[in-house]
C-alpha cells in the first residue's frame, strides 16, 4: 500500500502520513494486561506527600498528560500496575517540589510548556474528531486504485537443473499429465533432480510477485495459465528451469474492513490539518529575519 503524504505539521512537528501514526497510551506494552483494581473512584486517596493527599484524579491527570490520551484511567488499568504508576507520580512530585520548581520560572521552561500545550491540544483534537463510516467508505472507493490495490501474484513450482538436456528429459516425463497427477509427479521429480533450495518442498515457491523473479523466469510464468507447465526449458543465471504454474491472483484490493481504521485515523488528521490552516490564515505574521 502506498503512503498518503500531506507534509509536515509545523505547529506540532508531527508527520501527517497515511496509514497512521503511533497513538494511544502505552501502545505495544504487552505487560499491561489483567483485571482492574476494584473500588477505585476519582476521589480515592492513594498516597500522601508531606501531608498533601494524592487522589486517583491526580494520578489520572498525570498519566493522561504524559501519554496524551485522555481515555487513560487507573480504574481501567491492571491492578498489579496501579502502585507502580502512583509511585512514579509521587517520585516526580518529590523532585519537582524539592529541586525542579524553580525551572518553571525560566524562559526555556515557558517555551517548552507552550510546545507541550500545543501537542496536548492536537492530540485532544484528534480524539474528538469524528469520522463516519460513510466518509471512510467514500475515501476507500475514491482511492482504491491509488492506495489499496494489491500486486498480481502467481503460485508456481519449478525444477532447476544445470543442463538443458536434463530439463528436456524432465519435461518429456511430465508431458501428458494434468491436474493433480501433474502436480504430484512434478513434486516427485523436483525432489529427485532440482538443485534449488525449493526441492525439499517439491519445487513449491508459493505465491510471489513476478517482479521479484529474474526476467526470463517471470515472463515464462506470466505466459502460462494455471495448470500449465513450460514445454521448453527456461534459461536463467541459476540454470535451466521447468515451471508449473498452479494459480494466479490478478490485481485485487485490500478489503475495506482491513483498512477502515487506518482510513479513519488519516481522515481525522486531514480535518485537523484544515483546522490548523484556518488558524494560520487568521494570524498576522511578519518575519524580519536578516538576510545572510
Amino acid at each position: 500500500m502506498k503512503k498518503i503524504i500531506l507534509g509536515s505539521m509545523i505547529a506540532a512537528g508531527a508527520l501527517f502520513a497515511f496509514p497512521g501514526m503511533m497513538g494511544g497510551a502505552m501502545k505495544g506494552n504487552a505487560a499491561l494486561t489483567g483485571k482492574p483494581l476494584p473500588g477505585l473512584k476519582d476521589s480515592t486517596v492513594l498516597a500522601e506527600l508531606n501531608g498533601k493527599k494524592i487522589t486517583v484524579k491526580d494520578v489520572n491527570a498525570y498519566l493522561q498528560g504524559i501519554t496524551g490520551d485522555n481515555r487513560i484511567r487507573l480504574q481501567d488499568l491492571p491492578a498489579q500496575h496501579v502502585k507502580q504508576f502512583v509511585q512514579q507520580y509521587v517520585e516526580m512530585l518529590e523532585i519537582y517540589n524539592s529541586k525542579a520548581k524553580d525551572i518553571t520560572k525560566t524562559p526555556q521552561y515557558q517555551a517548552a510548556a507552550k510546545k507541550l500545550a500545543v501537542d496536548m491540544w492536537l492530540k485532544n483534537q484528534l480524539q474528538t474528531i469524528k469520522i463516519s463510516d460513510k466518509e471512510a467508505k467514500a475515501f476507500y472507493e475514491k482511492n482504491k486504485d491509488i492506495y489499496f490495490k494489491t500486486t498480481p501474484k502467481i503460485k508456481a513450482r519449478h525444477i532447476v537443473v544445470k543442463d538443458e538436456k536434463t530439463a528436456e528429459k524432465i519435461i518429456n516425463e511430465l508431458k501428458g499429465l494434468h491436474g493433480k497427477a501433474l502436480e504430484e509427479k512434478f513434486a516427485e521429480l523436483a525432489k529427485k533432480y532440482s538443485i534449488g533450495p525449493s526441492k525439499v518442498q517439491g519445487g513449491e515457491l508459493g505465491y510471489f510477485d513476478p517482479k521479484q523473479m529474474v526476467p526470463a523466469f517471470a515472463k515464462a510464468c506470466e505466459e502460462l495459465k494455471p495448470g500449465q507447465m513450460t514445454l521448453k526449458p527456461v534459461k536463467t543465471r541459476f540454470g535451466y528451469h521447468v515451471i508449473l504454474v498452479e494459480d494466479k491472483k490478478d490485481n485485487n484490493y485490500l478489503p475495506y474492513e482491513q483498512v477502515k481504521m487506518q482510513i479513519i485515523e488519516y481522515l481525522k488528521r486531514v480535518k485537523l490539518k484544515d483546522e490548523l490552516q484556518k488558524i494560520k490564515d487568521s494570524s498576522k505574521v511578519k518575519y524580519m529575519i536578516p538576510k545572510s
